[in-house]
């Protein structure tokens, strides 16, 4: 019975283990695996073994995407359409050979951003090797602004990155304390049209898998407290004064009436 091959659109994420048991044209220890995409989408290739190189090449045999791991896992992405394709994994040094290898293939989502803010779901899974456990995904921001970021996920750390690599916004949840915090009193952020990357760290030691969100909130400035004074105030205030007045009008008046004498009297001789 042959081994099934998975199809990278109806999952999250899957894994290929295995060996570099074969010599391809150059002599390097290689194996192939194969997959299939049944939908367009984006997809990240991870390789968590240094001194080993990745290709994902399509039906034509043409290269569609390509990482090496030297002294690190690597990472690449590649937006493909429907067909079967073959992840090649080497070795980078020639003569080492039946070298195990980790190769994780996820969906590489595409977060669009509209003024009221945006979510991205994703799954923290423990890391393997010398794999960092960075996520990277794709943000489309229609329409920009200024927004709040709430991650789900506790002890994690995650940035907005430009094209030139530029941070545009971060935040993190290192801290569990401020874990109910009120939204509006998060740091935000200003950020501008455009085509951004979303990096993700998540914790290291992650049991199974978690899932999490990061959402995007737009920030609404409060509204400043209105200086009109309202009626029922007005009424209030007025007859407030009146009392006042009435009150200290009655304390003179009594206070004339004592030193009032009524009747003049005179001693008589």
């Amino acid at each position: 019975m042959g081994v099934a091959i998975p199809n990278a659109s109806t999952m999250n994420w899957f894994q290929f283990r295995g060996i570099t048991n074969e010599l391809d044209s150059n002599l390097a220890s290689t194996d192939y695996r194969q997959f299939t995409v049944s939908k367009t989408g984006e997809f990240n290739f991870k390789i968590a073994d240094i001194n080993t190189n990745i290709k994902i090449v399509d039906q034509n045999n043409k290269v569609v995407a390509e990482a090496k791991a030297k002294n690190e896992a690597a990472q690449t992405s590649a937006k493909l359409g429907p067909g079967t394709y073959t992840a090649v994994i080497s070795q980078a040094v020639r003569g080492v050979n039946e070298r195990e290898y980790t190769l994780d293939i996820t969906e590489r989502q595409s977060v669009m951003m509209v003024g009221n803010g945006a979510q991205m779901k994703g799954i923290a899974r423990a890391v393997v090797g010398n794999d960092s456990g960075v996520q990277k995904h794709s943000l489309t921001v229609a329409q920009g602004g200024e927004f709040v970021g709430n991650m789900s996920l506790p002890y994690t750390r995650w940035a907005v990155m430009s094209k030139e690599g530029k941070v545009v916004a971060s935040g993190d949840t290192m801290d569990p304390t401020k874990s109910g915090e009120d939204m509006l009193k998060k740091p935000s952020f200003k950020i501008e049209p455009g085509q951004y990357e979303l990096v993700i760290v998540p914790p290291k030691n992650v049991i199974g898998e978690i899932p999490y969100q990061l959402n995007f909130i737009q920030k609404v400035a409060k509204a400043p407290e209105s200086t009109e004074e309202r009626p029922f105030d007005k009424i209030m205030r007025e007859r407030e004064a009146r009392l006042k007045q009435w009150a200290a009008e009655d304390a003179n008046k009594s206070s004339s009436k004592a030193k009032t004498t009524p009747y003049k009297m005179s001693l008589l001789a």
